[in-house]
């Protein structure tokens, strides 16, 4: 018995290695922001629950940081320090604003990291121009002194919707 000439063939199974793949190119870099993002929290969960009325605080604990002075006699620059100063301003009311210029602002006052929340879900607020602010937990005119790192939380909601 013979086979017939159009025997089929199967091409062998070749899988995409390394860079080829298409998720590589989404998660290498995803897990590279993630990495850096969390290099700087801080998970320490000391933090001082009571305060005087109008202040805003997460932490009283500092790190020090110890300065050496420059070996030569030549003018040289140190790196800024690690800790964040106290910062001392009214809180701006920031309702009706789009999430990312209510944070530019919060940060213009020196606190850099501020929280937000989605107030009809637990959607996570990926381009903060497309989110509205409806809420804030410090009142607007309440005087923030301290260390207001991560204690001031924005409630929002997608541009297209009403506030609750």
């Amino acid at each position: 018995m013979t086979q017939p000439p159009y025997a089929p063939t199967q091409k062998p199974v070749r899988s995409k290695s390394g860079w080829k793949n298409p998720w590589v190119w989404v998660a290498v870099p995803a897990i590279m922001l993630t990495g850096g993002a969390l290099a700087g929290c801080d998970n320490n969960s000391d933090t001082d629950t009571a305060s005087a009325p109008g202040t805003v605080q997460s932490s009283t604990a500092q790190p020090s940081v110890a300065v050496q002075p420059p070996a030569t006699s030549q003018a040289t620059t140190s790196p800024p320090a690690a800790t964040s100063a106290a910062v001392n301003f009214a809180m701006p009311s920031v309702v009706g604003m789009d999430l990312q210029s209510a944070q530019d602002l919060i940060q213009t006052n020196g606190v850099f990291f501020s929280t937000s929340h989605d107030l009809r879900g637990s959607r996570q607020q990926v381009l903060d121009s497309n989110w509205i602010v409806c809420t804030q937990n410090v009142p607007a005119g309440q005087q923030v002194t301290r260390d207001a790192e991560g204690a001031i939380d924005l409630g929002v909601v997608k541009r297209e919707e009403s506030c609750p």
